[in-house]
Order: C-alpha cells, then structure tokens, then sequence
C-alpha cells in the first residue's frame, strides 16, 4: 500500500491472478452474543487457537494480535482474531472451520464463538442461500445457544461417559485413603442433558471404551485426562472436540453453539436428582443492569421521576460506542446508583424503580 501510494507498480496484473478453491473467515470478536451481541471486556485467561497449517487438501490461518494474559479493555475494538480455513470445495471449506472453531480454546470473557461455530451447521449458511440479513432473519429474538440433535447428543452422552469412568478412576488412586473408603467404579450410568436422560454401560478396555446407550453400543477413544479442558475423541471413529469442565456431578461441555450441562450418575444418584427442587432465578424486573462492562457518560432520570416506555435512561460508552438504555416500560424512579464517569461491570445496578 505504501509503495502503491508512492507511485510504485504492481509487480503482477489482473490476468495474473486465479481463482483456486474456497475460502471461510470467521471473525472472532470480544462480544457476548447472549447478551445481544454487547462488547465484553476482561483478560484472557486461556487463549489456543487451532493449529495453523497448509497443505495441498486444506489450510488454517489465524491472523490476531492478542496474547493468552492479555486484556480486552473498553477503550479499543473488541476484534480479537480472524480466523481462516481453505480447501478445494465450499463444503470442506466449511468442514474445516467447524473442527478449527471446535478446537479453539478462549476463556475469560464473552466472545461469538458459539454463534460461529452455529452459523457454520446453519442449513442456509451451508447451502450458501442467504443474505446480510441471515441474522435478523434466523434470530429474530437474539441468540440462545443451539439445541443439539437426538444423535449428537447420544454421542456427547457416550463420550462424556467414558470420561467421567476415567476421573472415577483418577479418583480412587488418591493417596492417604481409609481403607474402608476404597471402592470400585461401576459400570452403570445415567447421564442428564439438553432435558433428557440416557441410561449408559460402559465396558472398557486399554484402547477405550464400549458405551451402550438403548440399543446403540458406540466405541469410545481418547488420550484425554482429567483437567484437561479440551477433549479430541473419536466416536465410533468419527472425530469429536469437546471443550469441557467439571460442574457439581458431571461437566459442562461446549460443542458446535450449544453450552450444555452434563451430569453423570449412579442410578440411585439419578434417582435422588430427580427429587432435587430447581433454583429460582432472582426478580430483576425492576432494576436496571448494566449490559455491558463501560463507562457511565450520561444519566438522563432522577430519584422520583416517572419515565415512560422507551424513554432514555442513560448512557453507556463502551469499545468506542455509545450505548443509550431505555425503560422497557412505565416506572417511576426509586433509586440511582451510578453517576456519569463511574465505570461499572456487566450486572451492576444502575437504577432501581418503584
């Protein structure tokens, strides 16, 4: 560019250049997609992208310029890499990019790889009929995560499974254990998730594991161990990339858009679970949270005002973007807790209403 601007030549022309396979980008930004997409700031705790690699069948790039301990702060764009994959055909272009997303590990603040990696299964992203309003007209009401098919889920059933068998077994090595406190690790399972619940039998040898889930018995192989956040395995020699940690009775597991909770348990374990009363979530409808981490430019309403539907409320700056939050419905002010200049997190309260 700078040699173009000096009045330089190209060293090549237009009928130099050739088209030669596909090409996917997925840009991966410091936005929280559950929450609408707003910027998310804070550091990077873990930061892995996939492997780069060329050959003549496929390619991955990732062009960034952050570094794992590094912080996305409110005072820059929230890009954070632009991640690239290249093969032959359209379709294996985009196969690419699934298992590079699969494999791309980023921790510590909200990001929009779960919404890629959705958009790279979505049926009219694949088949290539879509337009720049694919997400206005795919999501209307925001993004959610993503709802895993019946055969999917059976293999995440499985192979979360066998994991849990070999931290069963890390667990019973534990040095320093009364004698009568050792135990075996069953065979018999049930693993809860996305709703519905598997009874799994598990059969395991050197290589792996035999999982039976109803009728289908899928084998199970990984060199995984515990404490390792990122799962390769292959399921019934299919590849499978799992980002998984461990939650109170199983783990949580991310794979391909879908944030899921996967508990594994004894039968009588199970048995009890169901028994278990669900947590309530706390009344926030008359709070107003900010959405985003920033900084308070403006407060538009006072103590005792009455504010309507969609009137302005206040200000937030964030990553180079004023961001106006208004009253979702009729109210009358009860408290405020912020004042222009302050710099808040996601979730604090910046006024209350009667």
């Amino acid at each position: 560019m700078i040699r173009v601007a000096a009045g330089e030549k190209l060293a090549f022309g237009q009928s130099d250049l050739k088209i030669n396979g596909w090409a996917i980008e997925s840009r991966l930004y410091a936005e929280d997609p559950y929450r609408g997409f707003l910027p998310s700031i804070g550091r990077l705790t873990r930061y892995r992208p996939p492997v780069e690699e060329a050959t003549d069948a496929y390619a991955v790039r990732n062009d960034t310029g952050v570094f794992e301990g590094g912080e996305i702060s409110m005072f820059y764009d929230p890009m954070i890499a632009k991640l690239c994959t290249w093969a032959p055909t359209r379709s294996e272009a985009i196969d690419h990019m699934r298992l590079a997303l699969d494999g791309f590990e980023l921790e510590g603040i909200g990001h929009n790889l779960p919404f890629l990696a959705a958009v790279m299964d979505h049926p009219k992203f694949t088949s290539g009929n879509m337009t720049t309003a694919f997400i206005e007209e795919e999501f209307p009401d925001g993004f959610d995560g993503v709802a895993l098919g019946g055969d999917t889920l059976v293999r995440i059933a499985a192979a979360v499974t066998a994991m849990h068998r070999i931290s069963e077994i890390r667990r019973t090595r534990i040095t320093g254990r009364m004698n009568n406190h050792e135990r075996t690790v069953g065979t018999d399972w049930n693993v809860a998730v996305q709703g519905q619940s598997f009874d799994a039998v598990v059969k395991a040898d050197r290589a792996g594991a035999d999982v039976t889930i109803g009728a289908q018995t899928l084998r199970v192989e990984s060199d995984w161990l515990p404490g390792q956040p990122l799962v390769r395995l292959s399921v019934d020699g299919t590849p499978l990339v799992l980002k998984a940690a461990r939650i109170p009775g199983g783990y949580r597991v991310r794979h391909r858009g879908a944030d899921l909770k996967v508990h594994v348990r004894t039968p009588r374990q199970a048995e009890l679970a169901g028994l278990m009363l669900e947590k309530v979530p706390a009344d926030t409808s008359k709070l107003l949270l900010c959405p985003m981490p920033g900084l308070i430019v403006k407060v538009d309403v006072a103590v005792g005002d009455e504010v309507q539907e969609g009137q302005t409320l206040c200000t937030v700056e964030a990553m180079k973007m004023e961001n106006i939050l208004r009253a979702e419905r009729r109210g009358v002010v009860s408290k405020v807790n912020a004042s222009a200049g302050d710099s808040l997190a996601v979730d604090d309260v910046i006024m209350e209403f009667e």
